[in-house]
């Protein structure tokens, strides 16, 4: 009979090699972005269960945005080993509410383990293999291979990214996040301190399509949100809202039992709550406001109506859209010393649900036909009342409006909804005695008012677009010609 003796630090490293295999087979599931704002989830209900079998496509859970209801997708075959959040949790994007343990592939393969090299002096001593951390505080950067080859270390996915932007050995960064997670303000605030592991955005050639496969299988699966390449940089969705100091607060009421009735309010109207705050605070508005005589357009509403399925609010959208083509100024956004110039134009309509605001958003709206605008619209409106929208049709809106012209609602001025620059109150048209041609008339009175982002755009190109704007709905017949 043969036996096999091992030396201690072989067995140490038989035991690591393990660990890691066993981590490799559990996929964790976390809370997705759902939408530019979001910053929070709610899981309303889990549709599996502990010891079940899970499939890719099959759905996990029923998740709660600050704008919609989602069925959360599975992405991995495998069984449902732990439910980390239960229905009802609260939990922060990027967290981990559940892990998967993969289907196992080649079970009967056993661990093989490198021809090992001369044993270090550390070694021959009975000592442990040297760990990274400890080198690292001996003053020399240890080389990442990836994360098959250190310990597991908690960061979060744009952390971790913005970290190999920079250069950062993330490992030697302590983490200032939930159970000592390194943040994105932990690894600039690492950068500022000059701690590096390398040139920037380097990878070694076997390891860069492996990573780039990581980095789109965590989009898919909801790790991570799939953001656009902008020159010079790139976008993280709501990164500023997520950025801001907690919410201040006012202080709370002191109420007898007798004068009201209290319930915790629903976790939209919560997250709308900060958003708003957040908006307001992080955001210098200015407001322009422009009355436009709408009398010949609303002398053709019930045709438009009648031929195209076209409201007033179409042509309202329509018009700006236009505009929008004279005035790309107006189509950017400002995002921490960044100036995102928008390829199209993501139209955001403000839409009433029972469940409160929601923004849904008509993509690449630019050249969209007045009737093809209304269509779209519409059923887009229709999808925001059903809780239906797509996370695409939820994010990156370049530019918003909001209507209040069916309350009879002389002037109101609205919050701007980033990252869209410029939001478009639209009020009502009301009857109104207008001056045209040094005559007096009786007509109809629209009143426009732009609430504008101070940081990117300025007094007198928003007043130009708003100008331009005006001229159109004025003129219908320019406007309204060939649709």
């Amino acid at each position: 009979m043969f036996v096999t003796f091992r030396e201690p630090w072989q067995s140490r490293n038989r035991a690591s090699l393990i660990a890691r295999k066993k981590e490799a087979e559990v996929y964790e599931v976390t809370m997705p972005k759902l939408s530019d704002s979001m910053e929070m989830g709610k899981i309303l209900e889990w549709k599996v269960k502990e010891g079940d079998a899970v499939h890719e496509g099959d759905v996990l859970a029923e998740v709660e945005s600050d704008k919609a209801v989602m069925e959360l997708e599975c992405f991995r075959d495998g069984v449902m080993a732990e439910i980390v959040h239960g229905d009802g949790a609260e939990v922060k994007v990027g967290e981990v509410i559940a892990r998967i343990r993969l289907q196992e592939v080649g079970a009967a393969e056993s661990v093989r383990q490198k021809p090992q090299a001369k044993a270090t002096a550390r070694e021959q001593a009975g000592l442990a293999p040297e760990r990274p951390k400890e080198r690292a505080a001996a003053g020399t950067v240890p080389a990442r291979a990836g994360p098959a080859v250190t310990e597991r270390i908690a960061i979060s996915p744009y952390a971790r990214k913005l970290a190999e932007e920079k250069g950062i050995d993330y490992t030697r960064i302590t983490g200032t996040g939930p159970a000592g997670r390194i943040t994105a303000q932990d690894v600039e605030r690492a950068a500022g301190a000059g701690i590096a592991g390398g040139p920037a955005g380097t990878t070694s050639g076997a390891a860069a399509p492996l990573a780039a496969a990581e980095s789109q299988a965590r989009v898919r699966e909801g790790r991570m949100p799939q953001e656009p390449v902008v020159t010079g940089g790139r976008i993280e969705e709501g990164a500023q809202a997520a950025r801001l100091a907690p919410e201040e607060e006012l202080p709370a009421m002191e109420l007898a039992e007798a004068e009201a009735e209290v319930e915790d309010a629903s976790f939209r109207l919560r997250t709308q709550a900060r958003r708003v705050v957040a908006s307001q605070r992080a955001i210098p508005h200015f407001y322009i406001t422009r009355g436009v005589d709408v009398t010949a357009v609303w002398a053709r509403k019930d045709e438009l109506k009648g031929e195209l399925g076209v409201t007033i609010t179409h042509v309202v959208a329509f018009a700006c859209l236009q505009a929008l083509k004279e005035h790309p100024e107006i189509n950017r956004s400002y995002d921490r010393g960044r100036i995102i110039k928008w390829k199209g134009v993501n139209l955001g309509l403000a839409v009433e649900t029972d469940e409160g605001l929601t923004v849904a958003v008509l993509r690449d709206a630019q050249n969209l036909s007045l009737k093809e605008l209304a269509d779209q619209s519409s059923a887009l409106v229709e999808r925001a009342r059903a809780r239906g929208l797509s996370a695409e049709e939820r994010r990156h809106a370049t530019f918003t409006i909001t209507n209040l012209g069916m309350f009879d609602v002389e002037h109101f001025e609205p919050i701007i909804n980033p990252p869209s620059s410029v939001t478009l109150a639209v009020s009502s048209a009301l009857p109104a005695v207008l001056v045209r041609d040094e005559a007096i008339h009786v007509g109809r009175l629209m009143k426009l008012t732009a609430a504008c982002d101070h940081r990117i755009i300025e007094g007198a190109a928003a007043a130009r677009f708003l100008s331009d704007v005006r001229a159109l709905l004025e003129s219908p017949e320019r406007l309204l010609d060939g649709q």
